[in-house]
């Protein structure tokens, strides 16, 4: 905002204005083991779980003799991905030194639930040059706009409501992914029958649901080939939709004319390296040879078959050649044996619960993905007094 714009009541301070940037004193490594007493965050594994510890006397020696974190103190990251954020909770740990580090700022002036939503509204980037490290200079003189304390409150207060409701769909996402993956197992498994269904289930192998095709690619050199409109999938491509329609890399019809064509509705399933990432490929296309895609007779469902592969991704693995790369060969992959129902309307209704589980859980995510770009933009307007929550 500009300067003749800005509120008033507001103030453009730098970061060293409103207190002494901190942190703690170094760890040496021989300092730290892989078990201990007392957590050791470094830059890899700041909000996460750390991986490395000290004992308990250096870390009192420590928190007593430097500098060290109050409770409620923004800790934010600086090098790697600039300006994490990170709430210290209180609790016992220690923190990699001039990698993460703090503003000792003082709370009667600036709030630290208010500092930790201005963290991430900051540009931690020059004009030209992304920064890497962010240096004691860099950091103290970043410009923040700085409202009172009463509308700091406020602001915070906003974007925490956001933040609960993000939390709440995290939990119900967790739920509803648990409710499927339990599910799943008792229906696969003929643990649980559905309803109008006793008809015994029957031993089949993978080349029993149909034509086995392992992918391949069109020659890398021949640029007549790529850059087209067909989809040719590899295991980056899929992830955790079951239904894919696009890829990141595309063929032409010439470079599709040297392959075998994957018709739409074929199980992608990866049998080199990524095992266990496996789609339904619903557009006609084609794959490279990291995925063998099976094309489903008439008496079995892909989505079904889907499922089935998402259920036995371990009993997928163990069939996987004990070599630096895990691999199923198409011969091994056509052996591989399931029970499965011998009634196609069986096989559809299992599928269909659980793709409307599926359903549940893609809505879930594109609704907290939408809240994630509100609270974004809410952040940003709210920190530059675009939108007021006090009156003014």
């Amino acid at each position: 905002m500009d300067a003749l714009m800005l509120p008033s009541n507001w103030q453009r301070v730098r970061l060293g204005d409103i207190g002494k940037p901190c942190m703690c004193k170094r760890v040496m490594k021989h300092q730290t083991t892989r078990y201990g007493e007392i957590p050791f965050y470094k830059i890899g594994t700041f909000g996460n779980t750390a991986d490395a510890f000290i004992s308990k006397k250096l870390f009192l020696e420590y928190k007593t003799k430097y500098s060290f974190p109050k409770k409620g103190d923004i800790l934010i990251s600086a090098s790697g991905t600039i300006g994490r954020a990170v709430i210290y909770d209180g609790k016992p740990a220690y923190f990699q030194d001039s990698n993460i580090v703090w503003v000792d700022n003082d709370e009667t002036l600036v709030k630290n639930d208010f500092l930790f939503y201005a963290y991430s509204n900051i540009k931690w980037n020059t004009e030209h040059t992304t920064i890497l490290r962010l240096y004691n200079d860099n950091f103290k003189n970043t410009l923040i706009l700085l409202p009172p304390l009463d509308e700091q409150i406020a602001i915070a207060n906003v974007l925490s409501d956001v933040d609960h409701y993000l939390y709440s769909l995290d939990a119900l996402i967790l739920k509803k992914e648990s409710v499927k993956k339990a599910l799943s197992f008792e229906l696969l498994s003929q643990r649980k029958r559905l309803k109008g269904f006793n008809q015994a289930w029957q031993r089949v192998k993978v080349k029993d649901f149909g034509i086995i095709i392992t992918g391949s690619t069109p020659l890398t050199q021949i640029s007549e080939y790529w850059n087209g409109t067909i989809s040719w999938i590899t295991p980056t491509d899929i992830n955790d939709n079951k239904d894919i329609f696009n890829s990141e890399r595309k063929i032409t019809q010439k470079g599709l004319d040297t392959i075998r064509m994957i018709p739409k509705n074929s199980v992608l399933v990866t049998c080199i390296a990524s095992i266990g990432k496996n789609a339904i490929l619903r557009v006609n296309g084609a794959c490279n040879q990291q995925i063998n895609a099976i094309i489903p007779n008439k008496d079995f469902n892909a989505d079904f078959i889907y499922y089935l592969m998402e259920n036995n991704k371990q009993y997928l693995l163990g069939k996987a050649g004990v070599t630096a790369t895990y691999i199923i060969s198409k011969q091994v992959f056509e052996e591989i044996d399931f029970f499965v129902p011998k009634d196609l309307n069986e096989q559809i209704a299992i599928a269909n619960i659980l793709s409307a589980l599926d359903n549940e859980i893609i809505s879930l995510k594109n609704k907290k993905r939408q809240f994630e770009n509100i609270k974004k933009a809410l952040n940003h307007d709210l920190m530059s007094a675009k939108i007021r929550v006090l009156k003014k």
